[in-house]
């Protein structure tokens, strides 16, 4: 009742604030022809009063807009933005808007996470965006994965689950990585929960750029959102094709193929190809392989229509193969005297699409839905463990626009279902309803706010409202500070960052578990001092009943999945400087972060394991077009660990990298060097424990590089 009452209450406070969008004003088209020295730009974003059309391959775009006084703005990648004043009435408008070529600024960029699709500068609710410089930065260190690219923003984490599989989980703000919800343009194609290998699945080519909301996203996205969201944007047809091909001095290989087409001013296609190897290496001759051996191949194509007044569909469809092999290696065994084997084959396809209609030139309807299979064998020495999963979602929303209102309300179903083959009672199916809305509202200049709502109905954990406010103010054109503010659910599953490393066999079922909640504050300022952006967040996340791993009293390696009885906090400080004074890009960033959780295991509080307590980053590069030399240094303070024979806190270290490219025609050639001054965790310590830990663990956390120093070269041919 009390949940009913406060959606009730939510959907009527955004609802009459709302009110005047039940007026209707009449239309008058506005034709916008874009160009460059002469030649059509197609691909550029046109926008005004909330609504957007992309320009075909003749430069052209067409808007339905209410009559009157009406800003268009005209942004294209590579090319200067362009805002121009009209007066809208019943005789269409044609604009010829000539562009100028030069790098885009971050805050023209418009995003697509918080489904406004506002500009960065105008968003109530703070989005980072890694753009596609960052995305290239990537292509050349690591064409296979994106890992790399995720840790651009500030406060993001990707953390080695496993030295075993070489799992890993993406980290918000030091919460743990089942609570971040990853998606594929809004899609969630790697699964409604994302754990284990996906990140390490996922090749950078076919990616414009990735928007992350920091904190409690729940009423963006639902019960998988507790901790924030990384919203993967793809590439249009528009851009360039090219073919990638990568060797590194540990034995990998990488061959990627972005191949894209325009077939007509309405449709276009992409495909991605992606083709790696790695062969297993044991870089300390420890008799454990640092380098996890794997062939993986995949596919994604996509087909992309764009129709008249701003309509759009796409439709996107992939395939990934992987064969993945760890453990002892040469004969080596471990200190009981047995080899053991951590492999796991993987196979994942998926289907989604998104559709965009304007129902009225201040309505557009959006309709997305998706389907995911996976299966997997996993081996834990001689325990094989088999596995499938499903995942479909399905959504519907309406964004009605108003002047300086927008509203969307939409519905929502999420179903997880999840088959163990050997290990039956760890099946479950989950399905989880929604309705949410959210409104924004932007009456002057300096000033926005935007507040959403949504309630979830699980079929398992019960029902949930999750609000959010979010509000933006500015002084001047300069500087801007936003305050958000939300709560939001999780919904367990069995698997976390532990029983990744450990699998479910020695696993007790969840029957008891109660859903996670919580709550979440975070300030942001920026602005810009001259030439150097300045950006700083203070954030703080309460979560009760936080999902824990312990062992069975009465057994020797079982373990069990309970509540822990006191909440989990965290909270930090983000800090970055940045300048971008063409061809010199200098960043400087820190971060402070703090959080402590029960220990399930003897009842006291502890620092959450494998956070560092403080992180330091300091990046320079020279770059003219493709033409770019850089350097980074990276420095992770002490980190807690648990179940280490060897140590409760880690030694702080730091990492250099480095990368040279040149452009010669269309090749453009690259040398990359990963942590060159070469740390190890086993310099330290061994990476195998003398005896096996809770689930019959027989390795230690990962808490820095296993790898060492590793050089990459290749070539990227754009045509």
């Amino acid at each position: 009742m009390r949940a009913a009452t406060a959606l009730a209450f939510s959907i009527a406070l955004a609802m009459s604030a709302s009110a005047p969008l039940a007026s209707q004003a009449s239309q008058g088209s506005v034709v916008v022809r874009v160009s460059s020295e002469g030649r059509a730009v197609p691909g550029a974003t046109v926008a005004a009063a909330a609504l957007r059309a992309i320009t075909d391959t003749a430069g052209k775009a067409e808007l339905r807009l209410p009559t009157g006084p009406q800003t268009v703005s005209v942004t294209a990648i590579g090319f200067a933005p362009e805002t121009l004043h009209v007066t809208v009435g019943a005789t269409p408008i044609t604009l010829d808007v000539a562009l100028r070529a030069q790098a885009q600024e971050m805050s023209e960029v418009r995003i697509a996470t918080t489904r406004n699709e506002r500009r960065v500068q105008d968003e109530p609710t703070r989005v980072e965006v890694v753009d596609r410089d960052d995305v290239e930065e990537q292509i050349a260190g690591s064409p296979g994965v994106i890992a790399e690219l995720l840790t651009e923003s500030g406060g993001v984490r990707v953390q080695r689950t496993s030295a075993g599989s070489s799992g890993a989980s993406v980290r918000i703000r030091g919460l743990r990585g089942r609570y971040t919800k990853i998606l594929s343009d809004g899609l969630p194609l790697f699964g409604i929960t994302t754990e284990g290998l996906g990140t390490l699945q996922i090749p950078p080519s076919d990616l414009h750029s990735v928007e992350v909301i920091k904190g409690v996203a729940s009423a963006l996205y639902g019960p998988t959102a507790l901790g924030g969201v990384v919203n993967l944007m793809s590439e249009r047809p528009t851009s360039p094709s090219e073919f990638v091909l990568n060797q590194t001095s540990s034995g990998g290989s990488d061959a990627v193929l972005w191949q894209t087409h325009v077939l007509s001013p309405q449709w276009g296609y992409t495909l991605l190809a992606d083709a790696n190897h790695q062969g297993l290496k044991d870089g300390d001759h420890d008799g454990w392989a640092d380098f996890n051996g794997f062939t993986r191949i995949l596919a994604r194509p996509r087909l992309f229509w764009t129709g008249p007044h701003g309509n759009s569909w796409f439709v996107t469809s992939g395939y990934t193969s992987e064969n993945r092999t760890g453990g002892t290696v040469g004969g080596a065994t471990l200190p009981n005297g047995e080899s053991f084997r951590q492999d796991a084959k993987t196979q994942r396809g998926d289907v989604g699409t998104v559709a965009r209609f304007f129902l009225k030139p201040d309505a557009l309807l959006t309709l997305r839905g998706s389907t995911t299979q996976e299966q997997r064998t996993n081996w834990f020495g001689t325990i094989r463990e088999r596995d499938r999963r499903n995942a479909l979602f399905s959504e519907a929303s309406l964004t009605v626009s108003h002047g300086s209102q927008v509203v969307v309300a939409g519905a929502a179903v999420e179903r997880d279902a999840y088959t163990a083959v050997d290990l039956p009672q760890h099946d479950y199916t989950f399905m989880a309803p929604g309705l949410f809305i959210e409104h924004t509202w932007s009456p002057v200049r300096w000033f926005g706010m935007s507040s959403s709502a949504r309630a979830d109905f699980h079929n398992k954990y019960g029902t949930f409202v999750s609000p959010r406010l979010s509000a933006l103010f500015r002084t001047g054109e300069q500087w801007s500070a936003r305050l958000s503010a939300g709560s939001g659910v999780y919904t367990p599953t069995p698997f976390t960052e532990e029983t990744g490393a450990i699998g479910l066999t020695y696993a007790r079922p969840i029957s008891t578990l109660e859903a996670e909640r919580a709550v979440g504050a975070s300030v942001d300022i920026a602005g810009k001092v001259g030439f150097v952006e300045l950006y700083a967040s203070a954030h703080r996340t309460r979560i009760d009943h936080a999902v824990a791993l312990r062992s069975v009293p009465s057994s020797v390696l079982d373990v069990e999945l309970v509540n822990a009885a006191q909440p989990t906090r965290t909270g930090g400080f983000e800090f970055y400087a940045r300048t971008r004074t063409e061809p010199f890009h200098v960043k400087a960033s820190y971060t402070y972060l703090q959080a402590t959780e029960l220990d399930v295991e003897n009842g006291v509080r502890r620092d959450v394991p494998l956070n560092p307590r403080h992180g330091v980053g300091l990046t320079g590069a020279y770059e003219k077009g493709h033409d770019a030399v850089g350097l980074e240094f990276y420095y992770n303070g002490r980190q807690h660990v648990t179940d280490d024979p060897y140590r409760s806190i880690t030694r702080p270290y730091f990492t250099i990298d480095a990368l040279v490219q040149k452009q010669i025609g269309r090749l453009i050639a690259f040398v990359h060097g990963e942590d060159l001054n070469n740390v190890r965790q086993t310099h330290y310590d061994p990476i195998i424990r003398p005896t096996p830990g809770p689930g019959g663990r027989w390795t230690t956390d990962v808490w820095a590089p296993l790898e060492g120093a590793v050089v990459n070269a290749g070539f990227r041919w754009q045509y």
